[in-house]
């Protein structure tokens, strides 16, 4: 289908039929919850919309006595050139503007984070809000995501940190001196 063209919001609305007639067991909740970690990670705002999935995936679910018994991403694809370039009026992937809008101020000290703005990877395509987004509140969902998951405080910290790597990366200029 087109961009735009509802797939990923048919698919989410496809699992979550699935888990209501299925009473929401525990397998079929990991499913669900996955949906808030890819699309922090695989959604940017496009000219187009601002929540515009920027990656594919296919999703493979499993079945045991008519019943979801799991489900696997075997293939995921990202639109890697956004990560350091956007063009006019688009943003990056929204994990790094809710990452910085929700991280704890000591952490995001921690990794000497500052705002959003400051980041050649974030403002290259103009304004890093979209209005009617709470970043803050989409870290939290991704936090609960991350637990449900079973990923690691230690696997969190490590993500965040390749994270600012990559925003303080891009940051750094080269000037050649004759």
């Amino acid at each position: 289908g087109e961009s735009g063209s509802g797939k990923t919001e048919a698919t989410k609305l496809m699992l979550r039929y699935l888990a209501a007639i299925h009473h929401k067991s525990n397998p079929m909740q990991q499913i669900l919850e996955a949906a808030p970690l890819l699309e922090s990670f695989g959604n940017a705002k496009t000219v187009r919309n601002d929540n515009s999935s920027r990656f594919g995936k296919y999703i493979e679910v499993y079945l045991e006595d008519g019943v979801i018994s799991g489900a696997i991403t075997s293939q995921y694809l990202l639109e890697k050139s956004r990560i350091v370039f956007q063009a006019k009026d688009e943003r990056n992937y929204h994990i790094f503007y809710e990452m910085l809008a929700g991280l704890p101020s000591q952490q995001k000290q921690g990794f000497y984070l500052q705002d959003a703005e400051t980041y050649y990877y974030l403002n290259q395509g103009g304004d890093c809000l979209i209005r009617g987004k709470s970043e803050a509140d989409d870290f939290r969902h991704l936090l609960s995501a991350m637990e449900i998951l079973h990923f690691t405080p230690e696997d969190q910290s490590a993500i965040f940190r390749v994270l600012s790597s990559i925003l303080h990366l891009g940051n750094v200029y080269f000037q050649r001196h004759e």
